[in-house]
């Protein structure tokens, strides 16, 4: 019997309905739902593409597969909308394949932040950063404008896309690197291989780093940030056969 461990997004289901339909569905699947993740064989993860980011960490943490539900606006990373969920059955069928989706890791003065959508170096308030990009010990430029974007390819169609980045296919492995803003009209985005060891330096003091949308922290001039792909990864279940292109495709038009 498979176990589910299903995690709701704040806001996401406060009445309670989805949860229980939900439950109803993997019961009637021959599965069973689970109150501990350590107790489960995979994360159901009800929300947005935020919940699912949230969520990420917890299943990268256990090394759990996750599919993702959505209930948000848009969800590009969640495999079913909430009208699919009958389709959950063919996980418990064995009619599924799963997706790796690479993460980042983020180290900062001896401390070490995951990310699977983006780390992103941004001003604060309304002032201009200035950061100093290298890769692999080499200087690669010196941003000034309201920050940069390192992305996995799973980002590449969040923030990063908003700010002109390249849309890369998530089952790439690459590092994306996007200007936000930048003051230079030549500075354009980069893609980065990815066994490449980024390093960020911020060269004043109004910058601020936040990881897969999450708070906000000061970097004080001349804080380096080391930024590579992480030996964790995310594994993504997939019950459809709509490709990453079919799913930008719709999902862009809404």
């Amino acid at each position: 019997m498979k176990k589910m461990y299903i995690f709701v997004g704040k806001g996401k289901d406060e009445s309670g309905v989805c949860r229980r339909e939900l439950t109803g569905v993997i019961n009637r699947c021959g599965g069973k739902c689970v109150d501990r993740v350590e107790e489960a064989d995979v994360i159901a993860v009800l929300g947005g593409d935020g919940t699912i980011m949230r969520a990420a960490h917890l299943a990268g943490n256990h090394n759990l597969p996750m599919i993702g539900i959505n209930l948000g606006r848009v969800g590009y990373m969640a495999e079913l909308d909430w009208s699919e969920i009958g389709l959950l059955r063919g996980y418990f069928d064995g009619n599924y394949r799963e997706e790796e989706r690479m993460m980042l890791a983020v180290n900062i003065e001896g401390k070490s932040y995951y990310a699977l959508n983006d780390a992103v170096f941004h001003a604060k308030n309304k002032h201009m950063t200035q950061i100093m990009l290298k890769c692999n010990g080499n200087t690669v430029n010196e941003y000034r404008g309201d920050g940069l974007i390192i992305a996995t390819p799973t980002g590449s169609t969040a923030y990063s896309m908003s700010a002109g980045g390249s849309v890369i296919d998530p089952r790439l492995r690459c590092i994306c690197v996007t200007p936000i803003c930048p003051q230079a009209l030549g500075a354009k985005p980069l893609v980065f291989a990815p066994d490449s060891k980024l390093s960020l330096t911020a060269e004043s003091q109004e910058c601020m780093l936040t990881v897969d949308g999450g708070e906000a922290q000061a970097l004080r001039s001349g804080t380096e940030a080391k930024v590579f792909r992480s030996r964790r990864s995310l594994r993504m279940i997939r019950l459809k056969e709509d490709g990453f292109y079919e799913v930008l495709r719709k999902k862009s038009q809404m």
